[in-house]
């Protein structure tokens, strides 16, 4: 029983985390109002692709959390990957390894990088933790009846109809990042 509850307490942790982390990541999209300086420099395609890992991250640690809470094991070693990412992601900019500006960084920027990075460890951690005292998962097999696969149906329609608005949101915001850090 108490093992449940501390799986629980470590699970909630690390969906808290997850998704603060992901917001966190979200406020410094370039152009907005805490990452202002400018990579014009920078070729546009490796910008774009390098937006495009940061709305990755953004929006799976979002998503991950709803599946973290329902202790899916995939998910929570998404939560790990996720915590290694942040992890690298501010280490690499707080290293002025890459992305490199001729601008200096906005002290609400530094900020919250600091902080991204140092949230980044129990995250990582906790997730490692959280996999660990989970139950090891078992194989069974469902059928279902008439009126559940056509559940099942709709319920495939409406993840793909997420999953492209998804995608229409994912892309619109690595187009306006990448156009705003080119200062376009």
């Amino acid at each position: 029983m108490t093992v449940q509850i501390k799986t629980a307490q470590t699970k909630n942790w690390v969906a808290g985390l997850l998704g603060f982390s992901g917001i966190a990541l979200a406020t410094l999209v370039p152009g907005g109002p805490i990452e202002t300086r400018s990579f014009a420099h920078i070729n546009p395609l490796t910008l774009g692709v390098f937006n495009t890992f940061l709305t990755t991250l953004v929006l799976g640690s979002v998503l991950l959390v709803y599946f973290v809470l329902k202790s899916e094991r995939w998910a929570i070693c998404g939560a790990a990957v996720c915590g290694l990412s942040f992890l690298g992601v501010y280490g690499v900019d707080l290293a002025k390894i890459f992305p490199v500006s001729p601008d200096a960084m906005p002290p609400a920027l530094l900020a919250i990088e600091v902080l991204g990075t140092v949230i980044s460890f129990p995250l990582l951690w906790l997730s490692m933790q959280t996999l660990k005292e989970l139950p090891q998962p078992t194989l069974a097999t469902v059928s279902l009846s008439h009126e559940g696969q056509a559940s099942a149906a709709y319920s495939r329609v409406q993840q793909v109809v997420m999953a492209i608005a998804l995608g229409a949101v994912a892309l619109g915001t690595i187009a306006f990042a990448t156009r705003a850090a080119m200062g376009l």
